[in-house]
């Protein structure tokens, strides 16, 4: 066996056995629990269809979750494919992109393809291993231009954020053909034309119906505010850091905690970094700064702060870097070009130590602490022989129980029982102590009693129809206000 291969497969090997590791002891957050029970529990194709319609996302990654979900209801099915996914991705890059084996150590355990992408089951690591099999056909994307073409397809009907990158990727990769005319024009014509029809059928998906509740909030945001969430991804998609000063580590950045207009200030002067590194290389810069400004629209329209979102920025630097290799040096060697070299490698090694860094810190914390509590609460449930009872939420509060309890929970905002949530604004996504007593009120008129669960905090004993007797709280998660509290809840 070839060295090369060695170090692949022991390096592939272990970063399965580290996710393994980790996916038992994660717990599920909402998203998670959503994008399952949306595929669990839609009868068919057309029905999973219908119910995404506001999610704003293609349907691929639902539709393998649908596929699981006809042989087996454990959500650990999940858990276990996304990590066969992410092992994937890793091993294409482990075996095709053009890095020391020092730079893939430190990609492989970073925060994003250790944690972030890795232990949360999302759609995001499906579009990194597309985005991956792309990048492993540049070498000979004279002849498979075809196949880079239904790689960055499929990536672009994961995420609208890899559309982004896929865009952008596929414009460049596009562009040089037509300059060199390399590529034959049967090639051109064939891979032009699936990524041309997989865009609009990924924009068709990802467009929000008139109901949906998404854009409201951002129509009221300040314009600076808006404008400038681009920058602050950028600075948290490169230099990512956690807060370490709080459990509640996940979705925070140190700095930004400590100065957002600066992290903001620091986030614009980030985009001249590609310049530095990439100065030789027109069209790696292109696709860079193409790529950049298409997640600045993204960010402005959509307002998303999540760092699963900044880590776009990441990918894209690595992308380019990978890109770089196959791409020729478009400017000869000058004092500029000379300060670029020797800038790079620490600025690029920086980078992936301190997210090396972070996903270690990242992985020991959600080993140590509960990432939500939605296995405590269900092991009680099941402890106490209370998951046979109706179990009873406002809303969205229960769809992040329903999966591992294998039922459906009664919604009180929908009068009905479900289990995933609906984005179209029709519920609340808060409730009063008040309106949580005369929705249990009017539960309370057809039903004996049930187990409500609460995540708006304690109730307090009031004066009224509802008998609540609480039976357990579970506070303390690394996820911020997922605390639950337990009730029997019965007539008075």
């Amino acid at each position: 066996m070839e060295t090369q291969t060695k170090y692949v497969c022991l390096l592939g090997l272990l970063y399965f056995i580290v996710g393994y590791v980790g996916i038992c002891h994660h717990e599920l957050w909402l998203d998670e629990a959503h994008h399952f029970l949306l595929a669990r529990d839609s009868e068919s194709v057309a029905e999973l269809i219908v119910n995404t319609k506001d999610e704003g996302h293609p349907i691929l990654w639902n539709f393998l979750l649908f596929l699981l979900t006809r042989f087996t209801p454990n959500p650990f099915a999940m858990q276990l494919l996304h990590l066969l996914i992410a092992t994937a991705a890793m091993v294409i890059f482990l075996r095709k992109a053009p890095f020391s084996w020092w730079f893939k150590l430190l990609f492989l355990f970073g925060y994003f393809m250790i944690f972030e992408y890795a232990l949360i089951a999302r759609n995001y690591m499906l579009g990194v291993l597309f985005l991956f099999l792309a990048c492993a056909d540049l070498p000979a994307r004279d002849k498979k231009f075809p196949w880079i073409c239904v790689w960055l397809t499929l990536a672009a009907n994961v995420h609208l954020m890899f559309a982004v990158i896929a865009f952008a990727l596929f414009l460049t990769i596009a562009l040089e053909q037509l300059q060199r005319q390399s590529a034959s024009r049967k090639h051109m014509a064939i891979g032009v034309a699936v990524f041309v029809v997989g865009l609009v059928v990924a924009a068709v998906q990802i467009m929000p119906s008139a109901e949906s509740a998404f854009f409201k909030p951002i129509n009221e945001m300040p314009w600076d505010e808006k404008f400038t969430k681009g920058f602050i991804a950028l600075f948290k998609g490169w230099l990512t850091v956690p807060d370490f000063r709080s459990v509640h580590f996940w979705n925070s950045n140190l700095f930004v905690g400590l100065s957002k207009p600066l992290s903001a200030a620091v986030g614009l002067l980030l985009y001249l970094v590609p310049l530095l590194l990439f100065f030789k290389n027109k069209k790696v810069l292109f696709f860079v700064y193409t790529a950049l400004l298409g997640t600045q629209i993204f960010f402005f329209l959509t307002q998303r702060s999540a760092t699963r979102h900044d880590g776009m920025a990441f990918l894209i630097l690595m992308v380019a870097l990978w890109m770089q290799a196959y791409f020729p040096i478009d400017k000869p060697n000058s004092k500029i070009s000379s300060f670029a070299d020797a800038v790079k490698m620490p600025i690029v090694y920086g980078i992936l130590l301190l997210q090396f860094c972070s996903g270690i810190y990242a992985y020991a914390m959600d080993y140590r602490y509960a990432f939500t509590n939605e296995a405590r609460v269900n092991r009680y449930l099941k402890e106490q022989h209370l998951n046979s009872k109706t179990i009873i939420a406002t809303n969205c509060s229960g769809t992040v129980i329903s999966p591992n309890l294998q039922k459906k929970l009664y919604f009180l905002c929908a009068s009905d029982f479900g289990s995933f949530c609906r984005w179209n604004g029709a519920c609340a996504t808060y409730f009063s102590s008040g309106q949580v007593d005369s929705l249990l009120s009017d539960y309370l008129k057809t039903h004996a009693s049930g187990i409500y669960v609460s995540d708006t905090g304690r109730l307090e004993y009031r004066k009224g129809a509802v008998h609540y007797r609480l039976l357990q709280k579970f506070e303390g998660s690394i996820v911020r206000h997922n605390d639950y509290y337990l009730y029997e809840i019965s007539k008075i």
